[in-house]
């Protein structure tokens, strides 16, 4: 009897893990997260050549991002959305918006001292979060 209960507990501790677990791995970033960074001084800083809403002097010297979202990037293009802000150089040659999946661009003064795989890991999400505040701006 006290195996049957030991099992029951094991499939429950494995149930609760993976409904833990899974959500964390596969879902996509934040929005929320992602306006920090990208109106960040001198994080993203992205409002340094883009339009976005709410700032008071928008610059012009890029693409206005909401009109790109709204007229460009559909659901299907996230991916190659993430893929431009990670290294923009490999779609626009002549660009000078930075690379953030390249450099440490993402990373607080503190962040640059952990590991490599840590900071990766920090930067990819980062980045996820940027693409998903830039799909909020999509009208609905």
């Amino acid at each position: 009897m006290e195996k049957k209960r030991v099992f029951k507990m094991a499939i429950m501790a494995l149930l609760l893990f993976a409904f833990i677990a899974v959500p964390a791995v596969s879902q996509a970033g934040n929005a929320a997260e992602g306006e920090k960074l990208v109106h960040g001084r001198p994080v993203a800083n992205c409002v340094a050549c883009h339009h976005f809403p709410g700032i008071v002097m928008p610059s012009t010297i890029a693409p206005d991002l909401v009109d790109l979202m709204n007229n460009l990037y559909a659901e299907k293009d996230r991916e190659k959305l993430r893929q431009i802000i990670t290294d923009a150089n490999k779609f626009f040659p002549d660009t000078m918006m930075p690379s953030y999946g390249k450099g440490k661009l993402l990373l607080s003064k503190e962040e640059k001292s952990l590991s490599p795989e840590e900071q990766k890991k920090l930067v990819d999400k980062r980045i996820d979060d940027i693409v998903e505040y830039l799909y909020s701006l999509k009208k609905k």
